[in-house]
Parts: C-alpha cells; structure tokens; sequence
C-alpha cells in the first residue's frame, strides 16, 4: 500500500493527496480525514501520486513503504528529491533496516502499520508546529519545456525529447523545481536510488547531454550553480552564482 499525503500550508484546512494500492485502505483514511474537514485527493500507484505531486505542489507528505509498483524507499528519495518539504512513512517497524533507509533517504518522521488515524493527524500536525522548509516556489514560464511524468515524456515547444531514463529522472526533478536549485545528493538519489557509490561524474556527464538536448531544441538549458546543484534555466529563476 502506498500513501502520499500532501497538506497545505495553511493548517485550518489541510489538502491531502492519498494515494494506496487498495481502496478501502484509501477509503478509512480519507474519511476520517474528510470528517476533519480536509480536503482529498486520491492516486493508487506510485508514478500516478508522482504525477499528482507535481500537480499539487503539496507542502507535507505521507508515503507508505508497501508500494504495489517500485521500492517504497527508492519512492521515498525520488520525492525528496522533488521538494523540500518534509515526508512521514508508514512501515513495518519491525523492519528496522526498512525504517532506517527511508529515514536516511529523507523522510523526518515514522508511523507505524496498523495506521491508527488519530496518531496519523496528530504526528502531521507535530510536523506543522514544528516547522519546515519551504521549495520557494515559483511560477515562472517553463520556455516551452513540458514534462510528463505519466507518460514519461519530455518535449520543448512541442517537439520530443530523445532522454534516457536516467536523464527523464533527473530532468523531471529538475523541472519540478522550477528554477529553484536541486543539490547534487538530491540528483543522486533521484536517478540512482539506493546507490551511494555512483561516481558524481556520471551525474555530470548525464545533465551535460541533458543540457545539449535542451539547447538543441532552442531551450535555454541547465545552470550550474557553484557548490551548490543545478537548476533549469527559466525566466524568474532564483539568481545564483553559476559555476
């Protein structure tokens, strides 16, 4: 079972993005969050919640490990890797390493199966009080770059991008930010998932082709911004030093 929830940043009303494998799993929890008078949206497979997450731009996520269709932690490292904003589990906390991985892969917080729903409102309203960081987001003109992340396709101005599936990883992350700079550890983990040992080369290699193809197609590219990432370049990006 997989959950995303997604919750806006206003915490008298939160927006909630469920996505699950089965929907009676996705129904007990979207009524008790519904009769706390949040709003619900539902996906039931992981690349469709990722999808939805670009759609909704949502400022907290719940992420259950049990995905029906990829590795819950690798799930875990594609999202943080698409925003800043902080992510709960669910899993089996026997399973230590489980727990261990997702939390190394970004999430801030576990809860345990079976999901009691009261435990679930209060754990996310600990993270609000808490406080998290925010993507700074924008809403700039993408220059004519599309990414969908159902179809996994890309294209400028209508005309398709030829990318591997390393580099539609990396650029949908990278668009998904909008501007705003994606660090090297957070690229890493997008495109190679439980691969602490990928030579930062290769990263580098990948968005040079990935840059080339874009200014091919009359894109203004990537940026490389010193010590920090990259970003796509689109006007109202955030101004950086590039390297």
């Amino acid at each position: 079972m997989l959950l995303i929830v997604a919750i806006s940043t206003s915490p008298a009303r939160l927006r909630i993005l469920i996505a699950a494998a089965l929907p009676a799993d996705v129904g007990a929890i979207a009524s008790a969050l519904g009769n706390a008078g949040h709003e619900v949206v539902t996906a039931y497979r992981a690349e469709a919640a990722l999808a939805r997450l670009a759609d909704e731009r949502p400022d907290l996520l719940l992420l259950d490990l049990a995905l029906p269709d990829g590795d819950g932690v690798a799930i875990v490292a594609r999202v943080h890797a698409r925003t800043d904003a902080p992510i709960i589990v669910i899993a089996d906390l026997r399973d230590e390493a489980g727990v261990v991985a997702a939390l190394d892969a970004g999430a801030v917080d576990v809860v345990g199966r079976p999901v009691r729903v009261g435990e679930l409102i209060a754990r996310i309203h600990a993270a609000i009080r808490r406080g998290f960081p925010t993507s700074g987001v924008y809403e700039p003109s993408l220059d004519g770059l599309r990414v969908d992340l159902g179809r996994r396709e890309a294209a400028v101005a209508g005309r398709s991008l030829a990318l591997t599936p390393t580099e539609f990883e990396l650029l949908s992350v990278l668009t998904a930010r909008r501007g705003d700079v994606v660090d090297h550890r957070a690229l890493l983990r997008a495109a190679w998932p439980g691969r602490p040992d990928v030579d930062p080369e290769s990263l580098r290699s990948h968005l040079t082709r990935i840059n080339a193809k874009l200014v091919a197609e009359g894109h203004p590219g990537l940026r490389n911004v010193r010590g920090r990432g990259y970003a796509v370049r689109i006007a109202g990006s955030r101004p950086a030093a590039e390297g």
